[in-house]
């Protein structure tokens, strides 16, 4: 079978549409300086908790995501217990089997997509993530 031009620049200009029809609702999702804001404090928080978990309670290893929160050492950031810290952002908290380092990733749950992540480890240091665009 053939195609004729028609056929191909119609398929383009639909493949354009939809990229671009995705690009715009992709940047409508994204969430805003504020919400970016909440969700390095939030990070920056937990790495907080963490140093304090590993100095202060174990004198040596930092904690899952149950250990700090059963803690009590996040309990004044009104966060949960379960993977959904607060609402639309997902927690990934992995402590090593030793206790002598940790990694955490807050997600943005939006779409399903995680348009926005912090991330962080046992240095302290935040990085911020998003997909390439």
């Amino acid at each position: 079978m053939r195609l004729s031009r028609i056929q191909i620049i119609s398929g383009v200009g639909l493949l354009l549409v939809a990229l671009s029809a995705a690009s715009g609702a992709q940047d409508q999702t994204s969430p805003s300086q504020e919400e970016r804001g909440k969700a390095i404090n939030l990070v920056r928080a937990i790495n907080t908790a963490e140093v304090r978990y590993n100095v202060n309670i174990s004198h040596g290893n930092f904690a899952s995501w149950t250990e700090l929160y059963d803690s009590g050492l996040v309990k004044e950031l009104q966060v949960s217990s379960g993977a959904e810290v607060i609402p639309g952002y997902h927690l990934d908290l992995l402590a090593s089997p030793d206790g002598k380092s940790f990694m955490l990733a807050l997600h943005d749950k939006k779409d399903g997509d995680g348009l926005f992540s912090v991330f962080s480890d046992q240095t302290g240091i935040i990085f911020l993530g998003a997909p390439p665009q």
